[in-house]
């Protein structure tokens, strides 16, 4: 969705007052003077296209101990999905999320452009990793999760090496009737995937899969429900949702892909003309920050900073060969996998 000079102009228009504020703020000091703005506002609004809605609301409920007075409203949906519904939020005039987190940097890179994000510097982002700490060299945006996807399996059925080795393994013959896959029309992680292996094998990979009648649904997690029914096999999935899952008892495990561990980062940001621009600047901070991870890490996803610990059981990065598509492949190769994949798999 494109948006219109007018709807632009009117968005710069209701961030200005932000925008001056945030210059406010950075000359008189420090969070105290934004949080005391922020309780005023008393909600931030967070559209988040990764994690699920109880880590979601976990996170919130984290923040609002932190600062009483002010409620997390988080809405999870894929990133496609709360990328169009913030769009058309911009469209229609009216700002609904102050803060936007997508697993798709090429959304960032497009409100970047337009001049509809507010720039802040939180603290807390010194504390990053720093292979993420640069994510954005402008400082628009912050690292917010890590997507890492492998080849998920079913352990009551198939033995890890039974299991797919490697992606290419997918377009085996025998797993027809047996895998399943999200979809790059509505998950931004599936969406780095696709780029990432037509890039290694060319779009024939997918006709491949797709002569396999692979059962298609929409986020990255969904395969994690028919996996473990049972009812799909293998498929590419969640290494977090999948140690979820397992730690219940439920018969799930990765194999982690010889040509490379999916790993894509996925940002957060503050959208200029919000109505709540202190409390977004808080959320950003507390985003960047040692509790925010923490609770990450316990729900097996990989924390974004170095003093907090990774979950036990899932492999440290540094042990795996990753594979991540750079900004400028998912900008000018993904809108072209959207259209094959409809016409694919359709």
């Amino acid at each position: 969705m494109e948006l219109s000079r007018r709807s632009i102009l009117t968005t710069l228009a209701a961030g200005a007052a932000a925008l001056a504020t945030d210059r406010a703020f950075a000359e008189a000091g420090d969070l105290q003077s934004i949080y005391e703005a922020a309780k005023k506002e008393g909600q931030v609004t967070w559209y988040s296209g990764f994690l699920n809605q109880t880590i979601c609301a976990d996170i919130g409920n984290a923040f609002s101990q932190k600062y009483p007075g002010i409620t997390v409203n988080a809405t999870k949906t894929t990133s496609q999905v709360a990328f169009q519904r913030l769009l058309q939020d911009m469209k229609g005039g009216r700002i609904e999320s102050d803060i936007f987190s997508s697993t798709d940097l090429s959304h960032m890179a497009f409100l970047q452009k337009k001049s509809l994000l507010i720039h802040f510097d939180p603290p807390n982002a010194k504390g990053i990793v720093p292979a993420l700490r640069d994510l954005d060299p402008k400082g628009d945006y912050y690292p917010g999760w890590l997507g890492v996807g492998a080849i998920g399996y079913n352990t009551s059925k198939l033995s890890a090496a039974e299991a797919p080795q490697d992606w290419s393994d997918l377009t085996d013959p025998k797993w027809k009737d047996k895998e399943t896959f999200g979809s790059p029309i509505y998950s931004g992680v599936v969406g780095n995937w696709t780029v990432a292996l037509t890039k290694l094998y060319g779009w024939d990979f997918f006709k491949k899969l797709n002569a396999l009648n692979p059962l298609i649904g929409r986020s990255f997690d969904d395969s994690i429900t028919v996996l473990n029914s049972g009812e799909r096999l293998v498929g590419l999935a969640n290494i977090a949702a999948v140690a979820r899952t397992a730690a219940k008892g439920n018969p799930l495990a990765v194999n982690y892909p010889t040509s490379g561990t999916l790993v894509v980062p996925s940002a957060t940001a503050i959208i200029a003309g919000c109505k709540s621009p202190n409390a977004a600047k808080l959320f950003l901070d507390f985003a960047c920050g040692p509790e925010y991870s923490k609770i990450l890490a316990e729900n097996f996803e990989v924390p974004l900073r170095g003093d907090v610990a990774p979950p036990k059981g899932i492999k440290s990065l540094s042990d795996v060969k990753t594979l991540t598509p750079t900004l400028q492949d998912v900008e000018t190769m993904l809108p072209d996998t959207k259209s094959k994949w409809k016409d694919t798999f359709s």
